[in-house]
C-alpha cells in the first residue's frame, strides 16, 4: 500500500534513484534535480488535491529543508542532501516528509557505520581498505565536509527513507503510536 498518490509516489521514487546514481558516481546531487523535483511536487500535489495540495507540498519542502539544515550549517552535510531531502517533503508533505527525515537519518547512521568499518578495516595484507574516488572533483562544500568519513553518498539514505514512508506507512504508524504511548 502506498501512503501517496500513484501518480506521486512514481516522479518520486524515480527522482531519489536516479539522485543515488548520480551521488555514487558523482559525489553530487545536480539542482536540477532537487529543485525541477520540488517543482513537479508542487504541480502533482495542485493538480491531485487543489490549493490544500500545493501548500502541502510547501510545507513539506520547507520542513524537510528545517530538519536537514543543520547538518549543512554544521559542516556535516552536503547542501545537494539538504536539498534532495526537502524535495521529498514536497511529494511526501509535512508529516510524512518529517517521518521520511526521521528514517533518513536512521539510514543515514547505518551508511556511515558501514562506510566507517570499510575505511578502517584492516585488509588482508594490513592495509586500511581503499574507496574509490569519485569521477568528477568535489564541489567547495563537498570538500568542507572531508574529515573521519569523507563525503558519504547520502542520497542513498534519502532514498532509503523516502522508499520506507512510500512502502510501509501502516508499519510507521504503528511504531509512531507506540512509541507516543
Amino acid at each position: 500500500m502506498l501512503a501517496t498518490n500513484f501518480t506521486s509516489a512514481v516522479p518520486l521514487l524515480a527522482i531519489v534513484a536516479f539522485a543515488t546514481v548520480t551521488d555514487l558516481r558523482s559525489r553530487r546531487i545536480p539542482n536540477g534535480l532537487s529543485l525541477g523535483g520540488a517543482a513537479l511536487a508542487l504541480v502533482v500535489g495542485t493538480t491531485l488535491y487543489g490549493a490544500a495540495g500545493f501548500w502541502m507540498a510547501v510545507l513539506g519542502w520547507l520542513f524537510s529543508l528545517a530538519c536537514f539544515m543543520p547538518f549543512y550549517l554544521g559542516g556535516g552535510m552536503a547542501a545537494g542532501d539538504v536539498k534532495l531531502m526537502a524535495m521529498v517533503g514536497a511529494f511526501l508533505g509535512p508529516i510524512d516528509g518529517l517521518v521520511a527525515c526521521a528514517c533518513t537519518l536512521m539510514a543515514g547512521a547505518a551508511l556511515a557505520s558501514l562506510v566507517m568499518v570499510a575505511r578502517n578495516l584492516p585488509a588482508l595484507s594490513g592495509r586500511r581498505a581503499e574507496i574509490a574516488e569519485p569521477a568528477i572533483a568535489p564541489s567547495a562544500s563537498a570538500r568542507r565536509l572531508e574529515g573521519a568519513l569523507g563525503h558519504i553518498p547520502y542520497a542513498a539514505a534519502i532514498a532509503v527513507g523516502a522508499v520506507t514512508v512510500v512502502f510501509q506507512p501502516a508499519w510507521l504508524a504503528a511504531l509512531i503510536e507506540g512509541a507516543i504511548r
